[in-house]
């Protein structure tokens, strides 16, 4: 799963392409956006759950 997006404080999610970084939010040209409703956080929040439940451990072989 490759995702940049979070809920703050069970109401606020941000999401977008940003990275964390100060060239990632202040000079790249990256979407951001910030929902302040409780029902989109809830909702996000549901749907990273049922994602996250149904992955699965891969093993890497490194050894080569």
């Amino acid at each position: 799963m490759h995702l940049k997006s979070y809920v703050i404080d069970e109401h606020i999610l941000r999401t977008g392409s940003a990275n964390f970084t100060a060239s990632g939010l202040k000079q790249q040209n990256n979407d951001l956006v910030i929902v302040e409703d409780v029902n989109a956080a809830k909702a996000f929040e549901a749907e990273f759950e049922r994602v996250w439940d149904a992955g699965e451990v891969v093993q890497a072989d490194i050894s080569e």
